[in-house]
């Protein structure tokens, strides 16, 4: 990569913009594309499209859930248990 895609001009360090039209070289766009995909993977819509793609519907969201658990801290687990324990006992109560 030691010309710009876009208009030739020569690279001669490592400059993340062509300095001649301005345009970003091809590997910041791969890296951001595969940043891209790699937060597409583990957003919300991907993971419950696995789920429901697969043929145990159980074991899949077990596996989302263990995964999900695996990543988040000590300190958001029991924000978590605490949001939910309140939920319950407001239902709790109104029934």
């Amino acid at each position: 990569m030691s010309n710009c895609l876009s208009c030739g001009h020569e690279r001669h360090t490592n400059e993340l913009k062509c300095s001649q039209c301005g345009n970003y070289y091809s590997k910041i766009y791969q890296l951001l594309d595969e940043e891209e995909a790699r937060e597409e993977e583990n957003s919300f819509r991907s993971q419950c499209l696995r789920i429901f793609r697969s043929g145990d519907v159980k074991q899949a969201l077990m596996f989302e859930l263990k995964q999900f658990i695996a990543r988040v801290s000590r300190q958001g687990l029991f924000a978590l248990f605490v949001v939910i324990a309140f939920i319950f006992a407001l239902m709790v109560t109104v029934l």
